[in-house]
């Protein structure tokens, strides 16, 4: 981001006497507690997401923020590969051919039909192996870049969505591993395997070891105590998002020095904040204090029913212990791999990589450290509670789905769930 823009977020300064911002509710989203002004209409907001929120009072704030930030990137950013104008190129194309067809709003006046024929024009004479960011973007009439940057700035509209639907964008995605068909299961050795439809898959994780010790304290602590499967289950929901936000799979094939090895981390860090901090004693009571616990968390507006409903399935799949495993074979150390809950034992693994030290430590991290204790709460959990964790979540999933948001979960629900997190009943493993 550059300097001048970097005015534009700046945290709020009240003078003293005034009432400070941690007080203040966020104007756009209304959640979350006030952090930043605009220096511009002097709204109160609580995050970028929100900062980005095409609202009535702040949209002329946030489109000419993004507007400058585009422009200063194509200014300032060397030559690309080829590869990559090749995908800005096939953006620009997919959007010429939208405003062609897009008869509910034209992108101009009369001669909209003129600055298409232009534009096309200009693509075809263009040098697409060796041209600038600069060069695409003057291909574009200053109508079709504010059509262009508005799509951008919402990736939910239509037209961000027909853009994204390229078949060379689709090719860059990768499904997540869980979800490889049964005919390819064999091929994990084999990375990013394809299915009949084309479709990439992620390399199935490797369990890693559980430390007997963790296996011996989850024998106990199954027995006596608050159950942690819920805060497990969170996790995961959290881990199917990142994987499917990323398009990554698995997550520890993401190389440390990569700013999305940050990222996800980060996801972590908001979303289960139990997870990542050594004190905490968080305890999710029920499958919708999970559901409350983690829906508030998200940034307004990146959430739906939908995709939460579809990272419950994903979840219910990973946690739903198998029915039918290969018979384990004899050797000197244990060996989960063929456990009826591998999958979960997988993704846990995968996660706990993410989490890892350098190589120069050969001790844990304390979230490594809290993974491999739950990975001993799965394996000491008897197979008929989690098929029974795993039918909730699927009846959940359908009821959420339906739903248009989750205002319909009990407010009391809620306040427990808020109740729980203030008073905690235990402590995890820390």
């Amino acid at each position: 981001m550059s300097a001048d823009s970097q005015t534009i977020i700046t945290p709020s300064d009240y003078s003293k006497g005034s009432e400070s911002t941690s007080s203040v509710p966020c104007g756009i989203c209304r959640r979350q507690f006030s952090r930043y002004t605009c220096p511009k209409c002097n709204l109160l907001y609580c995050s970028l997401q929100c900062f980005r929120s095409p609202t009535k009072t702040h949209a002329d704030c946030s489109e000419a923020f993004y507007r400058k930030e585009v422009e200063t990137d194509i200014h300032t950013t060397p030559s690309k590969t080829a590869e990559e104008r090749q995908k800005m190129m096939e953006l620009l194309k997919r959007f010429e051919e939208d405003a062609l067809n897009d008869d509910q709003a034209p992108l101009g006046d009369s001669d909209s039909d003129e600055e298409d024929d232009d534009l096309a024009s200009k693509l075809e004479s263009m040098d697409l192996e060796n041209a600038s960011h600069e060069e695409i973007w003057s291909a574009l009439s200053p109508a079709q870049q504010d059509k262009f940057l508005k799509a951008l700035n919402d990736p939910s509209s239509d037209l961000a969505q027909q853009l994204l639907t390229s078949e060379e964008l689709e090719k860059q995605i990768e499904e997540p591993w869980w979800e490889r068909p049964s005919d390819l299961s064999g091929l994990a050795s084999d990375a990013h395997q394809r299915g009949t439809k084309g479709a990439r898959y992620g390399v199935r994780p490797e369990i890693t070891s559980i430390p007997h010790a963790a296996l011996n304290a989850s024998a106990g602590a199954a027995s006596m105590g608050p159950s942690l499967l819920y805060n497990i289950f969170a996790t995961l929901v959290t881990y199917a998002y990142v994987t499917r936000y990323l398009s990554t799979s698995p997550l520890a094939s993401i190389s440390p020095g990569d700013p999305e090895h940050y990222e996800a981390r980060q996801f972590f860090s908001r979303l289960v904040p139990f997870l990542t901090d050594r004190k905490s004693r968080t305890v999710l009571p029920s499958l919708s204090g999970l559901i409350t616990h983690l829906w508030s968390r998200f940034e307004p507006g990146s959430m739906t029913p939908a995709l939460f409903a579809l990272l419950m399935r994903d979840v219910a799949k990973l946690m739903r212990p198998s029915t039918v495993v290969p018979i384990a074979s004899s050797g000197p150390t244990e060996s989960f791999a063929d456990h009826p809950s591998a999958n979960a034992l997988c993704a846990i693994s995968d996660l706990s990589a993410l989490f890892q030290r350098s190589s120069a430590s050969s001790v844990p991290s304390a979230v490594s450290a809290k993974l491999a204790f739950y990975a001993a709460r799965i394996v000491s959990t008897p197979a008929y509670i989690l098929i029974a964790l795993a039918d909730e979540a699927m009846a959940r999933a359908r009821l959420v789905e339906r739903e248009e948001d989750l205002d319909k979960i009990p407010a009391s629900e809620a306040v427990t769930e808020q109740t729980r997190e203030a008073k905690p009943q235990i402590e995890e493993l820390t």
